[in-house]
């Protein structure tokens, strides 16, 4: 086979990260609008890049440890951002504090709340069933945020992030990546810019992935603060509120490379792929990412010390953790409905909408009173990927 539309395709999106790059080079400015959409562009390219590169990468490795890897280069963008709020905070402190933590629960919640249910509708409405089943090895990915959601329940009480919480979480994470290598290897089936990938020699399908996974990344580090810059840039043109642009535009735009990742795969009918990588995703945000902004604040501040956490910022971490449990509640059995999805939609929708103090504790409660009797009922499989880590470990 030539793979002449699949090459055109490569050239293509490739070529969609151009001018921003040459914007970069030569230094050329614009207004927050033009920012925002060549920035933008480059990510989206680079999503897409990223995600070819996955389903090649699942070829030589196990597709448990090839999707933690997009799930990491796809997060890049949400650790952009997080990353200068927090030192930025360290530095000057004021706003910035509260920054840190705000774009970062809201990419949380953003990743559930949007993420998880329109993964499950798109693929309800693809495979014409009333249910979507997931494989096995999302297992461990659901181990690994049990653990840690179970863990951030224990923020909001202390009123800090400590580099103690740090070595927790980063812990969690080395132990999650460390037992991906050790997964089942699954042979793909692989359609488009990936079968052309494959059709190439040992050598050259593994230096293209390689490649695309660094060029992709690369891209993603070079524009997301331009993306997010520019839409706060934007929001302020607008009158839009900017703590609000923090929590919710900002994480929306960085949250958009594992959303594209997730949709690809979920129209490829890799529904488990789809809902693994939006899992992945989680999980880093839920232990990387919050135990790196304390480490980055403490190096910004030229000292140990912990990431202070107001009441609204407590607010913020305990609702997050509630949904997260109520996610995990539902996706710990391997399966997933309409009604399900429509939950985690509708509950997330409520949040943003009324952002009162009230409400979201009222939101906190539904979640953990919803989740604990899910979770009683489904605990065999709680169980399950107990077992299923335990005998991962043992190899």
């Amino acid at each position: 086979m030539s793979f002449v539309k699949e090459k055109v395709q490569m050239i293509t999106i490739t070529s969609l990260t151009f001018p921003w790059l040459i914007s970069l080079i030569l230094n050329v400015h614009y207004p927050p609008l033009l920012q925002t959409f060549l920035s933008g562009l480059a990510v989206v390219s680079a999503s897409f890049l990223i995600s070819w590169a996955a389903e090649t990468a699942e070829m030589d490795v196990p597709r448990s440890f090839s999707l933690a890897v997009v799930a990491l280069l796809a997060v890049l963008p949400e650790y952009a951002v997080d990353g200068y709020f927090a030192w930025k905070a360290g530095s000057l402190g004021g706003d910035y504090v509260h920054y840190a933590t705000a774009n970062m629960t809201g990419a949380n919640r953003l990743l559930i709340g949007i993420g998880w249910s329109l993964v499950a509708f798109i693929a309800i409405l693809t495979t014409r069933k009333g249910e979507v089943h997931l494989d096995e090895g999302i297992r461990l990915e659901n181990f690994f945020l049990l653990i840690a959601t179970i863990y951030a329940f224990i923020l909001p009480f202390k009123g800090r992030i400590s580099i103690f919480d740090t070595f927790m979480f980063v812990s969690m994470y080395i132990s999650y990546i460390m037992l991906t290598v050790r997964a089942e290897k699954e042979e793909p089936v692989v359609l488009g810019v990936p079968a052309y990938l494959c059709s190439l020699k040992k050598g050259a399908r593994r230096f293209s992935v390689i490649a695309l996974f660094f060029f992709a990344g690369a891209i993603i580090l070079l524009s997301v603060e331009a993306f997010s810059e520019g839409l706060l840039g934007t929001a302020r043109e607008f009158g839009v509120d900017e703590f609000l642009a923090v929590q919710w535009i900002a994480p929306l735009a960085s949250e958009a490379p594992e959303l594209i990742v997730a949709v690809y795969f979920v129209r490829r009918l890799r529904v488990t792929a789809a809902m693994n990588t939006l899992i992945s995703s989680k999980v880093n945000q839920w232990t990387l990412l919050i135990g790196t902004i304390a480490l980055i604040y403490s190096i910004s501040a030229l000292r140990v010390q912990s990431l202070p956490l107001d009441a609204r910022q407590s607010e913020e971490i305990l609702l997050t953790a509630a949904q997260s449990l109520f996610g995990l509640a539902i996706l710990i059995d391997l399966k997933i409905n309409w009604k399900e999805a429509f939950a985690l939609l509708s509950l997330f929708a409520i949040q943003l909408a009324s952002p009162g103090v009230e409400v979201r504790y009222i939101i906190s409660a539904v979640y953990i009173a919803l989740s604990i009797p899910i979770l009683i009922m489904k605990r065999e499989e709680v169980f399950r990927s107990f077992r299923m880590v335990r005998r991962l470990v043992g190899r």
